[in-house]
């Protein structure tokens, strides 16, 4: 409510003389409780018209009964009389008087220092924990700190019992080198940090002189920091001073000032100030967040610092919904005139590459300029965002931070999960649905797309960082050591949130979830409860699924993490900078351009019910978005408030694409549109056939089973398991072995709560490769169904050794396995119906790997089809009735039906080319292009937003120049153009380059340019050349 009143009243009576009104004093009541007790007094003169304006410094305190307490600069102490008493405080300003009652006790007790919440926290203020200082990883000159006093017990060994106990002396504390270094009264490489008058100085020597303890147990600690005056405060110049109280609130119940123990940073040194003791001063005209920390405590408070500005009148703009409303109260309050709405083909351009990535083609830019219907625009959006182009390019940026990357996946599993995103687009799957779809997958990674997340990234804290940064917009990778120094993030919290992905396993292509394991906590070796903010854990039971109750706290309406990035990385995109940034990187000493605008934003995410396509199209049918780049005197240094439109280098994909259209080497949307309707056509008519197809081919294959004398079943593994030798890793069970001829799909076993996998993939006489490694055994259960009672010889290769149990009797047993060993050949009686196999797979180092499968010892056993025909797996499946079926292994069979069929995946394979492939902005994953690298396109090594690089080089000039694509592609541009008349060669090129007409001094230079060229063909291709070199084309306006 503050804020609002604030707003008001700037706007309505910036500029005339303040008519004091009110005079009101923080806190309202003053507490001394102890001889060393501190209260800092925040004195506010608020002027009829709701101006506020600080005045602890200009008004005058005094004490009602003179000699309890003295008051300097706000601040208020007992006396050094040392009794305890009542009274009131007088603050008097100009004609306004209010009293304050004061307490005065503990006087006659003791008041001994607070290790913790004032001697490291006054080593804190004085920056000798700071990571530049003693506080780095190593310390400094063999002396170490943790970072910000975030682990007490490591500084107390280090303070007291480090440096040969030099560095506290008890008996002549002025001689202790913690206060001889920082007064400079000995060698310092730090410098001077350390004076007689300060604070710090007065704690840090009465500490040493009572004997250098630490905190005896039990004592209470701080629970959080209220800094008065917050949130926020508009100040207006040339009276932009502030001074700020910060109180600590202790487990015990007490409140203690901490003003002048807490260090105080601002975000922009340009725009404000502030002094050890808590004052702030505005610099200039804009906003700034001071940033105060009280050991592992942090708060921010934002302050928009205003003026006025000779000659500002606010325009006429048009306002069409909240987006605009809520940035032009912030651009009246900073006297910002925005600029004026952009043009029809401006808007066309930007919207089609914001949109799609694509440009708009000639034709479509030769419409919708001649289209004169109100409401175009928001035509134009509505078509923009029901098209697949929209959904596959949204589906590209979040594939760059999900890490979709093939180098680390495999092409098809890298392009399995793209289209999965993709295709969650194309529906508008709300986000939190997908998020939580995402964060909670298990399954073979080639068939359930969005396991990949957990394949792409191996380790549990890399998925913990990268959730973090993709989800909530933080950067917590710093807490992963020590408590985060720029924000509330503590090593517990870091922990926490690994807690919650801890025990997902990755097997090969498989990702699970084990029923035990447990994330802890390096320094402190506590076993970390999995991830709720606020103390509010989810506790989930030991065998449920952690990530459950982590993805529902994540996606809750309300969350202060999720919406809100969500809608930050949207406004990016859009603007080239979002609300917050980096988008990923909110803390509180990060401001928002926009609190209002952010929080409305996400507010209305979570109404719409997370969909990204509304937000969209909101911000887009917003004036804001449809302003000009041309600047005005009053906007041209504002790059964060949107009074005027950025201009933006087109991304590696983009501009690719671009070049591609306007040369004419590769078709447009609605080329490309006629040849994925007709092959959607034929594909309908394909999935009939093969329909009508299905029975007759599982019949014909359960027949051939049902005659074969025996056929191969599914598989399944479990491990890897590790020894110190390799003959431990052979002799030893690590579980299955006890009862190597039961099997239970979903049980567990060994300590870990290690779980059978099914390895789909897996089939006899193939060669199946495993992780590399040394001294470990792998587990395998296979199952054989025999018709009758029948010899057979098994087979077995492998690089090292093996055991093999059948029906739960050891029958092969070999440290070393020899390819061509007779002895290691046994032959051995299959039983009628199911046959059970235990694999025991033993490697000593290196390469891995082993192929099992049986032989007939009699030349007429009929045998099976043929892995080629039906895998091992899925013979199982086939010979389960379709009405039992388990739904993965149903939808493996039907896959490996219609791909042998090959029609649907070449069908597949032409739609995608004709609406996907071609287009860099459209496809599942990045080229390997030099071009693309050359321009910014990221490899997907990690989750951050920075990997796009947006900076010009000299590669990218080099490229335009006389780079291969671009040469080639315009010599091919003859094709387009060359048909065409001069005049219309000219309008087409413009339209399609830049969405509007030429101008006439371009149509005449560039129709003079054709009519005297002797080679009409190369003069066409240097128009073209030199359009794709202006900054105009490279550049989004």
């Amino acid at each position: 409510m503050l804020r609002s009143v604030c707003l008001v009243a700037i706007a309505w009576g910036l500029w005339t003389a303040p008519v004091e009104a009110a005079v009101e004093v923080y806190p309202k009541m003053v507490r001394l409780a102890s001889r060393r007790s501190r209260v800092q007094l925040v004195i506010t003169s608020r002027a009829a018209d709701g101006r506020l304006r600080d005045v602890t410094h200009r008004a005058t305190v005094s004490s009602s009964k003179p000699g309890l307490v003295s008051v300097r600069n706000g601040r208020v102490s007992p006396s050094d009389r040392g009794v305890d008493g009542r009274a009131k405080l007088q603050v008097v300003w100009q004609d306004e008087t209010v009293e304050v009652p004061v307490e005065v006790s503990g006087q006659k007790q003791p008041d001994p220092i607070a290790f913790k919440y004032e001697t490291l926290a006054a080593m804190t203020k004085q920056g000798c924990n700071a990571g530049s200082c003693h506080g780095s990883p190593d310390g400094k000159g063999g002396f170490s700190l943790s970072l910000f006093a975030f682990d007490p017990v490591h500084d107390t060994e280090s303070l007291v019992r480090g440096g040969l106990n030099r560095r506290v002396n008890v008996f002549a504390p002025l001689e202790s080198l913690m206060l001889k270094k920082p007064l400079l009264r000995v060698p310092h490489v730090g410098g001077k940090r350390l004076r007689p008058t300060d604070a710090a100085f007065e704690i840090l020597k009465r500490w040493i002189a009572e004997g250098a303890r630490p905190d005896g147990d039990g004592a209470p600690t701080c629970e959080k920091i209220v800094v008065h005056p917050g949130p926020s405060r508009v100040l207006a110049r040339p009276d932009a001073t502030q001074q700020l109280s910060v109180l600590a609130h202790f487990t015990d119940g007490a409140v203690r000032d901490v003003t002048r123990l807490a260090t105080f940073d601002t975000s922009h040194r340009d725009i404000a100030a502030i002094d050890a003791d808590g004052r702030v001063t505005g610099l200039s005209r804009g906003q700034a967040a001071i940033t105060v920390r009280f050991l592992e405590h942090l708060e921010s408070v934002y302050f928009t610092f205003v003026e006025e500005v000779e000659g500002f009148e606010w325009p006429e703009v048009a306002e069409h919904n909240f987006v605009d409303r809520l940035v032009n109260s912030r651009l009246k309050l900073l006297r910002i005139a925005p600029s004026s709405t952009c043009d029809d083909g401006v808007f066309l351009r930007r919207l089609h590459l914001d949109l799609t990535g694509l440009l708009p083609s000639a034709a479509v830019a030769r419409t919708f300029l001649a289209e004169k219907k109100p409401g175009k625009r928001a035509r134009l959006i509505d078509r923009l965002l029901a098209t697949d182009q929209f959904a596959r390019f949204q589906a590209l940026q979040l594939a760059d931070l999900l890490r979709v990357n093939p180098k680390v996946l495999g092409a098809d599993r890298a392009k399995l999960f793209a289209n999965w995103i993709a295709e969650a687009m194309i529906a508008n799957r709300p986000y939190d649905q997908l998020t939580r779809d995402l964060l909670t997958s298990t399954g073979d990674t080639r068939l359930v797309a969005e396991a990949n997340y957990f394949a792409a990234i191996p380790k549990t804290e890399d998925v913990a960082e990268a959730t973090a940064q993709v989800f909530m917009g933080s950067r917590i990778q710093c807490a992963k050591c020590h408590n985060h120094p720029f924000e509330n993030w503590t090593q517990d919290d870091y922990y926490s949130i690994g807690a919650a992905f801890h025990r997902v396993a990755r097997q090969a292509d498989r990702i699970s979830v084990v029923g035990g394991g447990e994330m802890v906590n390096p320094r402190s070796g506590k076993v970390m409860t999995p991830w709720g903010r606020n103390r509010v854990m989810p506790r989930p039971l030991a065998d449920a699924d952690r990530r459950v109750a982590f993805a529902g706290w994540l996606t809750a309406r309300g969350n202060p993490f999720f919406a809100r990035a969500a809608v930050n990385r949207i406004w990016a995109h859009l603007f080239g900078r979002g609300i917050v940034d980096p988008v990923d990187d909110f803390r509180s000493s990060n401001p928002p351009s926009n609190v209002e605008l952010l929080d409305r934003l996400a507010a209305e995410f979570e109404k719409s019910g997370f969909d990204r396509r509304q937000t969209v199209r909101v911000i887009c049918n917003s004036q804001t978005y449809q302003r000009s780049t041309d600047t005005n005197r009053f906007n041209r240094d504002d790059t964060t408030l949107c009074s005027r439109a950025p201009v933006r280098l087109l991304t590696a994909e983009q501009l690719q694409d671009a070049i591609g259209y306007v040369t004419g080497t590769i078709k447009t949307v609605e080329q490309s549109a006629a040849v994925v309707a007709e092959s959607r056509r034929e594909l309908e008519g394909v999935r009939k056939d093969l329909r009508t197809k299905r029975p007759g081919w599982e019949a014909g294959l359960v027949e051939r089973l049902k005659k074969a004398a025996w056929w191969d079943g599914a598989w399944w593994s479990a491990g890897v398991f590790t020894a110190k030798t390799p003959e431990l890793a052979h002799s030893t069970d690590f579980g299955p072995e006890t009862s190597p001829g039961r099997f239970d799909a979903s049980g567990a076993f060994g300590p870990n709560k290690i779980r059978w996998q099914p390895r789909p993939g897996w089939n006899r006489r193939q060669q199946i490769n495993l992780p590399k490694g040394a001294r470990q055994a792998m587990y395998a259960w296979h199952v054989v169904h025999a018709r009758a009672e029948t010899r057979v010889r098994m087979r077995v290769v492998a690089d090292d050794g093996m055991k093999v149990w059948h029906n739960g009797q050891l029958v092969f047993d070999f440290a070393q396995v020899l390819a061509d060993d007779k002895e290691q050949q046994p032959e051995i009686v299959l039983k009628p119906g199911p046959n059970r196999f235990l694999l025991k797979i033993v490697n000593k180092g290196g390469a891995w790997h082993f192929t099992w499968w049986l032989e007939p010892t009699q030349p007429d056993a009929i045998a099976a089809p043929p892995v080629a025909d039906l895998p091992d797996a899925l013979s199982e499946v086939l010979m389960t009735p379709a009405e039992k079926r388990v739904a993965e292994p149903a939808a493996r069979l039907d896959r490996f039906y219609r791909m042998r069929d090959g029609r649907i995946e070449k069908l597949r394979g032409r739609i995608q080319s004709g609406a996907r492939d071609q287009y860099a902005t459209q496809r599942p994953f990045p080229g390997s292009d030099a071009f693309l690298k050359a321009f910014g396109q990221p490899e997907r090594n990690t989750p951050c937003a920075c990997e796009r690089s947006s900076e010009p080089t000299l590669d990218q000039a080099l490229q335009l120049l006389n780079g291969r694509r671009v040469h080639d592609q315009v010599n091919k541009s003859v094709a387009r153009f060359s048909k065409l008349e001069d005049a219309a060669v000219v309008v087409e090129l413009y339209l399609v380059t830049f969405s509007r007409a030429p101008t006439a001094g371009e149509r005449a230079a560039a129709t003079e340019h054709l009519d005297a060229a002797t080679d009409r063909d190369a003069a066409i291709r240097d128009l073209v050349w030199a359009v794709l070199n202006t900054q105009e084309f490279i550049f989004q306006h």
